[in-house]
């Protein structure tokens, strides 16, 4: 039996006219920040020092430390064809985990925090902003915090190490509207969620534990009030911040020297594959297909977009959100040309520890997977390049007003489908040099790669010769594209060398 979004919770339209407060949740703070040792024996899981790739986060001047969050939130619903108001429709607690990576000395701290909802769709936690973005925020001296956000992933946990996550729970608020809902278990947003669940405390959840990292609260985990904190995720958890940045932004204030400033000053998605967010309950009534709360509204709040040719909004059945740099309207949108969802970079330094995946029952014993590999000669778009570009553009657009540079959109037909050019590759959008002085055509966007990127065609030695020469002379041109790309604002010069260092190895005999 498939879960009935029709579901029309009666109480909805009294709280509206009652003149209800939105968005306001129950407690300014969570209740309870406890900090959890970090043995040999038990550590964070998916830690820096226990993923696929280890971070030895001290040779960074880094260290890491976690800690079990809990709280009271309130769970909300939202009216249909609506001014993005989150109403209140019932209450709940939480606890959940919260694990911070910030300099060893924190006088060397920027003050700014990158907080991600760390990934979920895998059923345990996925660090893919981390994987994105830990090279500039352990050179900015940043601080990164990562919050388990939705309750599916908590069996995996549990089985990992019960004592130290054994009390982590975000249960069921019993609302009398959802005794009879059933979650859609084929359905992304809904895996692992069951009557027992709310993941509908998340919201609360963020805004508690964002005004906490903005404080002078002694819970605060960093010692003093943060003076930048941003709001990122990816794929699914990219999902969440959007839905966050449509119905709750606007109500997460804290008072901060003298006035009230915003909890979260910008946003960075990834791969959020919609517009249309996640649901802001388990059982909440799926907005019309009509409604207008399905677009991500204009907001003085900062909000960066990046995504891949498999992602980007037309293409999953969504509306693009134009750029803009007003007043009440601030965001921009990147799309990579022959980008993937998934890259390899971010399975290495995002993806948890093999032998702790089999721990916790996440992988059979017997599994040997490993990320990808591409050749010199069939490049992979590796996207976590432009994405850290893209994350000090929100930074400077944040702290100084300069907004990041817009980049063309990858093109449709006339039918709405991607447009290819003569070497089967997408027309417009953003084009690392690797897609503009290509030796390959990337095709259709994908999920991810297979081992040694099958997918990615290699043009040959005899088209490479036809095209460009000599390697000198491919060589120069990559090189002039990956410089423009600096020059213009979507790469950072640190990547280039890498970068050059693929092209250097492409077989022209």
């Amino acid at each position: 039996m498939k879960f009935d979004r029709r579901i029309v919770l009666p109480s909805l339209m009294a709280l509206l006219s009652s003149g209800a407060v939105f968005a306001q949740p129950l407690e300014q703070f969570p209740r309870e920040v406890e900090p959890l040792p970090i043995t040999e024996e038990s550590y964070p899981f998916n830690g820096a020092a226990h993923q696929v790739e280890p971070i030895d986060l001290p040779s960074f001047n880094y260290t890491e430390e976690e800690f079990l969050v809990s709280g009271q939130a309130q769970v909300y619903d939202w009216e249909p064809n609506g001014d993005y108001e989150a109403v209140p429709v019932g209450k709940s607690t939480y606890t959940t985990r919260m694990v911070v990576r910030r300099p060893e000395n924190m006088e060397n701290f920027s003050g700014r925090v990158v907080m991600e909802v760390i990934n979920m769709s895998a059923d345990y936690d996925w660090t893919a902003m981390w994987a994105a973005l830990w090279e500039r925020v352990t050179a900015n001296g940043d601080v990164y915090v990562g919050i388990t956000g939705k309750p599916n992933v908590i069996p995996g946990l549990v089985a990992f190490d019960a004592d130290r996550y054994g009390r982590m729970a975000m249960p069921s608020a019993n609302l009398e509207s959802d005794r009879n809902c059933e979650l859609p278990q084929d359905e992304l947003a809904y895996k692992g969620l069951s009557s027992e669940t709310e993941s509908g405390v998340a919201w609360d959840m963020f805004t508690q534990i964002g005004g906490l990292l903005k404080s002078g609260d002694p819970k605060n985990p960093l010692g003093a009030p943060a003076e930048r904190v941003f709001f990122t995720g990816e794929s699914q958890s990219g999902n969440y911040a959007i839905t966050y940045y449509k119905f709750f932004q606007p109500d997460a204030t804290i008072e901060q020297n003298g006035g009230s400033v915003p909890i979260y000053d910008g946003f960075l998605t990834e791969a959020a594959t919609t517009p249309t967010g996640v649901p802001i309950r388990q059982c909440a009534t799926q907005l019309p297909a009509d409604d207008p709360q399905n677009l991500i509204p204009g907001r003085s709040t900062p909000l960066a977009m990046i995504n891949s040719q498999w992602d980007f909004f037309p293409v999953r059945g969504g509306q693009r959100k134009p750029d803009a740099n007003t007043a009440d309207d601030r965001s921009v949108t990147w799309e990579l040309a022959g980008a993937n969802h998934g890259w390899r970079f971010q399975y290495l330094y995002g993806d948890a520890d093999h032998d702790d995946l089999r721990k916790a029952g996440l992988l059979s014993p017997d599994a040997e997977w490993s990320a990808w590999s591409c050749s010199p000669a069939n490049p992979e778009v590796p996207l976590y390049m432009a994405e850290k570009a893209l994350y000090e553009h929100l930074v400077d657009w944040v702290e100084d007003g300069k907004a990041p540079p817009s980049a063309d959109p990858i093109e449709l037909t006339s039918e709405g489908q991607v447009a290819f050019d003569q070497n089967n590759t997408a027309q417009g959008g953003l084009r690392l040099p690797m897609v503009e002085v290509p030796v390959a055509s990337f095709g259709e966007g994908r999920a991810t790669l297979s081992e040694g990127c099958p997918e990615i065609e290699p043009f040959g030695t005899e088209k490479l010769k036809r095209l460009y020469g000599t390697r000198e002379a491919y060589l120069d041109a990559y090189r002039q594209a990956a410089w423009k790309l600096v020059q213009e604002g979507f790469l950072l010069s640190e990547d280039v060398d890498a970068l050059m260092a693929t092209a250097k190895e492409v077989p022209f005999e």
